[in-house]
């Protein structure tokens, strides 16, 4: 049945962006992602995870891994850290049990250890026995699964398990007195030799080297077929100095250390060469300073020697132990080379079994004199507790070589936020606090009031492993064994075990632990978890080998025992395990490849859905009580919590005196569900509870992935910190667990209610949570329905983590068989750099784009090397479907043809398969990596694939065309959805424009040089060269362009217009004849109002197609648009435009066309007025500040006619304009224009010059405003003018006639002329008498009379008698005057010459 998966959330998936070079063999490629958002629509049968899902789940592990990582431990469980100070344990029932007291059953006889095989000595070695002259000893070599025997001077090695492959090395002339093997260190010998073995003899160490035939299987123990040879030369042959050595241990890094019978440690430093200041090898002593080589040797013989006789050391903290004859045991730091080695402390018999008086006073302290056995802790076992020395009476001391730290006793009753108890503080750095303190003093079995097995007596042997301890104790010809194991029992928070014997055929030389076979960087915990620990022991009757059971295979065993699932001894033991940690047990089992099909894995998977629970809300009854610390909970199973012994009372204990024990110690309180709570929403007084099948899960996870979790991906030099062997084992528990899985759904893992009662859980419940029942049924059932919802959705988050985890340790297998070092090396350095600071638990949970650029490597190589890259495609995609996808296999794939398309010399060929390429795109669109496939149709010139390409990605993301509405409908702003798919498909089209860009800028960057330096025949090669070259680019751009306007979408030609614009091809965008434009430019237009450049396409598309009048709208609002970007004379033109657009026949005759066009021409009008006042301010501009901002206003906006006269004309005194103003609007003011023809004089002859100058400037002035305003009307006064002139010339005292003439050389009306002077005369003013010449007005008649008379043909005939008439009356009225005045002969007969001269034209 298949999982229920969380909805599918908008994902981040990678996007490869592939670029074809030419710099490596011209078909380079390099691969690099990017992102894009997962298309709706996708043919991919595989989806990427949320990451917020692998988040979730990622989030989830680490919780559960840290509460499995703070369990209680040694010291906890010992209750060292409640007290503060050393305790002891073994008096008390219950520190010592039955496995029958897991499942409340006798019947099952169940066993945690088992005996695996047994073998005798070799015949060949025995033969040898009959020639022994003095001396023989036994051991064992478990790192190459062989025993060993020394015959005097002779030694013999077999294999044990099968007693054969003898080896025999008898190179010595001494007897041998000790035997060791040791790894070498790295890089100093060859590496053939693999192990060093050393023997000893009384005056020399002789150290031989071990090779073996098979290199690849020598560590594999289980067969004799990797041949051992012992080299025949000795590598190092060092002296004794007299001083036997007795022990002999090497460490894992291959130090080798000696103990002597001088009681001093020894070190064996050996290098690959000499040195100057040493020889190649030599032996240190660690025990012995400066002082004793100064003290005379005869005094050393009055001091006490204590042999050394077992050395063990702790490779996880550099610790060594000493164990000596007398029972003192010694703790050593060893640091990492010999320098660096320093003894913390000694503690002799006596002083331990003091100490140990002083905890337990009602045994006999014999008991604890006579230590025979020390056993490392490794930081697995224990983080405080270092050290276990076991006594002759088999009583076991727990030693650490750091003080507790008495200042923060305080702290430990505080729980932290998991409700775990604290770990004490060790004072690591404070040199005081170090040495060898006793911890704990744990009696064997047979002290508790009803102890049903003997007490162990004479052991001198045994071995500690993973919470069992083996003892050797002595029974007449035969040994004993004693297995004391506290595995089975993990539920409780104080120290349980049980004890189990067997029989062992004659006596114990020696006993070690059996490696396992499989090499790798990483230990398994669930392979340990389903791995039993074996134990050989050599006898003098040959090898016995045990194995240690775990609870996976008790469960084993009660499950054949009982036949299935369905018994209540099953139930009872998930019950008193620990749910949760059952259900791990189960899953051991459940998901065990040896086991699968059988039915013990049935029955496991059986057992863990029925006895797994359910997930439920934990009510409280006051919300205060949720902070309080956990109370002891009791199992099923057990009536009451045992209570923890100490031989003296608590300091700190208010009854000390009651009893001569303390009383109980409250054990490490945690609920034993252990599981997860959270907050219940909507209410402050519930938390859920999962049930011990997800929790349970979890811990599988976290413990399967912890090895890994936060190891860095890579070390500094870029190498995996991984070996194939390590992903392969991660591998097999993976992918186990995911086919587990896959045929259960969470609806079976995650509602348990059809299986199990709803309180089931609840007798182990907390008192202060409220039973369900006492719940309303309604709110029960929702409550019920929401946390198997929620449980639901975190069992889902897990399994899709657990297939994301499986591709990502497939992907890292297969980089791992690909010279990985060579892989990292072609990433960028900003990916390297990512890579070294990702950990394992980053590439599984956050970091998705580091597997993506690792298979983008991969890809690469094989590119470059120009091979196939189907197979590693396929397995990438078999193995990876998510982390390589169906796009990623097209991508690829694609690339390859291309690459061949490139080199393809025949057109046809490439043609097809250009076609045949774009063809498999098309089929995957549209979860391709768009950008990368164009970029390598770019190359390779293949403009069409990218158009079709992209829209036909834009068509299948948005099939219902939703973002095609929202642009036709205006894009409103509430269209969320519309705005997405309008976003999308415009970020597909933008493969056009970069297309478009790559063509544009091959020609820019092209253009020829422009150096003088060059020859002139090669720059105009050059030249005529780029000019083809811009030639076809600019055909291409026209293909592209109308391709892709049969397109069907506005969006795509957007995308078109958007890049003509932006490229300034104006007239190639206003040749092209699609509605759409029109409306991207309209749309433009609203959007940047003050874009002239816009607004100025958009009324030339409209005048190019037809609208005129909308053209004619446009370009009146350009030019009334008030911007420093358009000019007055661009306005002008604009105007111009307009009255032309509304001119046009096309426009039609309506009013509202009429009133329009009318309005364009009145402000053309103002408009030229408006340009008339700007000329006339410029020279005003020179020196006036104001004139400058007033020339700036002019050129922003056109101005009506009152604003004009207002705020230019009148302000800065423009004459000429204030009367062209005035003239414009039609206003009829005789005295105003009077005004400002009087000033226009008035300026012109006041200014500095010559009569002369003066005179031509103020004609050559009259003479223009003549010319325009000389029709006007109103705005010309002639009479006015005609006077003023001539007071002006009375005043410059010009030459008489001078105005007649300059007025008849203007043209005006002669016969207005005759009549202004006519009406002056008869005015006879005192003005000319005033201005210093009486008679200048008449000299002045006698000109224009004069003029006249020569210009008579001229007068149309009609006209011509009136004309003269008048002339004639002025004549006379001139006459008149001339004789009333005296001394105007001269005048007079002028005047009379001239009247006679009319006659004459008169008649």
């Amino acid at each position: 049945m298949a999982w229920v998966a969380l909805p599918p959330k908008p994902a981040i998936i990678a996007n490869s962006v592939l670029a074809l070079d030419d710099n490596v063999s011209g078909q380079n490629i390099e691969l690099s992602y990017c992102f894009r958002k997962k298309a709706k629509l996708s043919k991919m049968n595989t989806t990427p995870l949320p990451p917020d899902v692998l988040q979730t789940a990622g989030n989830m592990l680490e919780c559960h891994d840290f509460r499995d990582r703070h369990k209680p431990e040694l010291l906890e469980l010992t209750g060292v850290s409640q007290h503060g100070r050393a305790t002891m344990s073994g008096l008390n029932d219950f520190d010592y049990q039955s496995l029958a007291q897991l499942t409340s059953s006798d019947s099952h006889n169940l066993q945690q250890l088992r005996t695996l095989t047994k073998s005798g000595i070799p015949n060949e070695v025995l033969e040898h026995f009959k020639h022994m002259k003095c001396h023989c000893l036994m051991g064992l070599l478990p790192e190459i699964g062989r025993a060993w025997l020394t015959i005097d001077s002779d030694l013999y090695i077999w294999t044990y398990e099968q007693a054969r492959d003898v080896a025999y090395y008898d190179g010595l002339s001494h007897l041998i007195v000790s035997v060791g093997l040791v790894k070498p260190k790295a890089g100093v010998l060859i590496k053939d030799v693999k192990y060093l073995l050393l023997l000893t003899t009384p005056i020399e160490v002789i150290v031989l080297g071990i090779t073996f035939d098979d290199e690849q299987d020598y560590t594999d123990t289980t067969t004799g077929a990797n041949g051992m040879q012992l080299m025949n030369k000795p590598l190092f042959v060092l002296g004794t100095e007299n001083v036997p050595i007795n022990v002999i241990q090497g460490s894992d890094d291959g130090r080798i250390f000696l103990g002597g019978r001088d009681g001093c440690l020894y070190e064996i430093d050996y290098h690959s060469e000499s040195s100057w200041f040493g020889k190649r090898c030599k032996k240190i002593n660690h025990s012995q300073g400066l002082v004793s080589y100064i003290v005379p040797s005869f005094l050393k013989v009055f001091s006490e020697v204590d042999p050394i006789e077992k050395i063990v050391i702790d490779n996880t903290r550099k610790l060594l132990y000493i164990l000596t004859e007398k029972g003192s045991v010694e703790a050593w730091h060893i640091g990492e080379s010999c320098t660096t080695v320093r003894r913390l402390g000694r503690i002799t018999q006596n002083d331990i079994a003091s100490q140990a008086i002083s905890l337990i006073k009602t045994v006999d302290p014999a008991i604890f004199k006579g230590v025979k056995a020390i056993c490392p802790l490794s930081t697995n076992d224990s983080s405080f507790i270092h050290l276990v020395a076991v006594t002759t009476c088999g009583v076991r001391l727990y030693f650490s070589t750091s003080r507790l730290s008495s200042q923060q006793q305080q702290l430990n009753s505080i729980s932290d936020h998991f409700g775990n108890q604290p770990l004490p503080s060790l004072q690591m750095d404070s040199e005081n606090s170090k040495g060898i303190f006793l911890m704990h003093v744990r009696l064997p079995p047979g002290y508790t009031p009803n102890a049903t097995t003997n007490k162990p007596k004479q052991l001198h042997a045994a071995h500690y492993s993973e919470g069992t301890m083996l003892m050797i104790t002595r029974q007449q010809d035969h040994n004993l064994l004693w297995s004391v194991s506290s595995a089975p029992f993990t539920n409780f928070t104080y120290l349980v075990e049980s004890t189990t014997l067997e029989g062992i055929d004659g006596i114990v030389w020696s006993l070690a632990e059996l490696k396992d076979s499989i090499v790798s960087n990483i230990t398994s915990i669930l392979h340990n978890l389903r791995t039993p620990r074996r134990v050989v022991m050599l006898t003098n009757q040959g090898t016995h080998i045990v194995e240690l059971l775990k609870a996976a295979h008790m469960l084993q065993q009660l499950l054949v025992s009982c036949k299935g699932p369905h018994h209540e001894s099953v139930k009872m033991f998930f019950q008193t395990q620990n749910e949760q940690e059952a259900c791990v047990t189960a899953l051991l089992l459940a998901t065990s490849e040896q086991l699968r099909g059988s039915d013990i894995a049935l029955w496991a998977t059986q057992a863990f859905m029925l006895y797994g629970g359910e997930p439920s809300y934990q009510h409280y009854m006051n919300p205060s009580n949720r902070n309080m610390p956990n109370n002891t909970i009791v199992p099923q199973g057990r009536d009451r919590v045992p209570p923890m012994f100490m031989s003296t009372p608590m300091q700190n204990s208010a009854n000390s005196g009651a009893t001569q024990y303390i009383q109980p110690i409250s054990p490490i309180s945690q609920p034993p569900q252990h599981q997860q709570l959270s907050a219940v929403p909507g209410n402050d007084n519930s938390m859920l509870k999962y049930s011990a099948k997800h929790d349970g899960l979890y811990m599988f996870v976290s413990r399967m992935l912890r090895p890994i979790w936060k190891l860095h991906c890579v070390d500094e030099n870029l190498c995996s910190r991984l070996t194939t062997t390590d992903c392969s084992i991660l591998l097999i528990e993976l992918r186990s667990l995911r086919n587990f899985l896959d045929k259960h759904s969470v609806h079976d893992l995650s509602s348990a209610s059809r299986r199990m009662p709803y309180d089931s859980h609840l007798n182990r419940s907390n008192t202060v949570r409220m039973s369900h029942t006492q719940l309303p049924i309604n709110e029960h059932r929702n409550l019920t329905e929401q946390a198997q919802i929620e449980e639901k959705r975190s069992l889902s988050a897990l399994n899709q983590f657990i297939k994301h985890a499986c591709e990502v340790m497939s992907l890292w297998g297969i980089l791992n068989d690909h010279q990985f070092q060579l892989l990292c090396q072609q990433l960028t350095p900003e990916h390297q750099k990512m890579l070294r600071c990702c950990t394992f638990r980053d590439l599984l949970v956050t970091r998705s784009e580091v597997c993506a650029f690792l298979i983008i490597a991969l890809i690469n190589l094989y590119l470059k090397d120009k091979a196939d890259v189907t197979d590693v495609s396929d397995n990438l995609r078999e193995l990876c479907p998510n982390l390589y996808r169906h796009e990623d296999e097209v991508t690829y794939k694609a690339t390859e043809i291309l690459m061949s398309a490139k080199n393809s010399k025949s057109a046809a060929e490439k043609e097809q398969k250009l076609c045949t390429t774009l063809q498999m795109c098309l089929d995957a669109a549209p979860t391709l990596p768009l950008h990368s496939i164009c970029q390598q149709f770019i190359s390779v010139d293949f403009y069409e694939g990218v158009v079709e390409l992209s829209a036909t990605c834009a068509s299948k993301i948005d099939p219902e065309e939703i973002g095609i509405h929202y642009y036709n409908n205006n894009e409103p702003p509430e269209d969320r959805e519309g705005y997405t798919c309008f976003i999308t498909r415009m970020n597909y089209y933008k493969e056009v424009q970069l297309m478009l860009d790559h063509i544009y800028h091959s020609v820019v960057s092209r253009r020829p040089d422009q150096d003088q330096s060059r020859n002139f025949f090669q720059n105009s090669d050059t030249t005529h060269e780029h000019h083809d070259m811009e030639n076809r680019s600019k055909q291409t751009i026209k293909k592209i362009t109308h391709q892709v306007l049969r397109i069907k979408d506005p969006l795509v030609h957007v995308t078109i217009y958007e890049w003509l614009l932006s490229h300034d091809m104006n007239s190639e965008l206003l040749e092209l004849v699609q509605p759409s434009l029109g409306e991207f430019l309209r749309r433009s237009v609203s959007r940047n109002p003050e874009n002239v450049k816009l607004i100025d396409l958009l009324w030339k598309y409209y005048e190019k197609n037809g609208h005129h009048s909308q053209a004619a709208q446009i370009l009146d609002n350009l030019a009334m648009t008030r911007t420093e970007n358009i000019t007055l004379d661009v306005r002008i033109d604009y105007l111009v435009r307009a009255v032309m657009c509304m001119r046009n026949e096309t426009v039609g005759s309506s009013i509202t066309n009429g009133i329009f066009l009318k309005e364009l021409e009145d402000k053309l009008e103002i408009a030229r007025v408006q340009k008339s006042v700007l000329v006339a301010m410029n020279p005003v501009a020179n020196t006036n500040h104001e004139a400058r901002q007033a020339i700036n206003e002019l050129n922003c906006a056109l101005y009506d006619i009152t604003q004009l006269y207002q705020n230019f004309a009148e302000r800065f005194d423009l004459w000429e304009c204030q009367l062209s103003i005035l003239n414009c609007s039609n206003h009829n003011d005789p005295l105003l224009i009077e005004s400002v023809w009087g000033n226009i004089i008035n300026s012109a002859v006041d200014t500095a010059g010559s009569t002369q100058d003066r005179s031509t400037r103020l004609f050559t002035k009259i003479e223009v405003l003549v010319r325009e305003f000389g029709e006007s009307g109103p705005c010309f006064p002639f009479a006015f003018l005609i006077r003023e002139l001539e007071i002006k010339a009375c005043q410059m005292h010009l030459p008489e006639g001078t105005v007649p003439e300059k007025l008849f050389a203007m043209k005006l009306d002669i016969e207005l002329l005759l009549e202004y002077y006519s009406r002056m005369i008869s005015m006879n003013e005192r003005i000319w008498a005033n201005e210093g010449n009486e008679w200048h007005l008449i000299q002045s008649a006698i000109r224009v009379v004069t003029l006249l008379a020569d210009n008579a043909q001229a007068i149309w005939y009609r006209s011509k008698r009136r004309i003269l008439g008048k002339a004639q009356d002025i004549v006379a009225a001139c006459l008149n005057i001339c004789y009333q005045k005296p001394d105007t002969n001269r005048l007079q007969h002028s005047l009379k010459e001239l009247q006679c001269r009319l006659q004459r034209l008169l008649g």
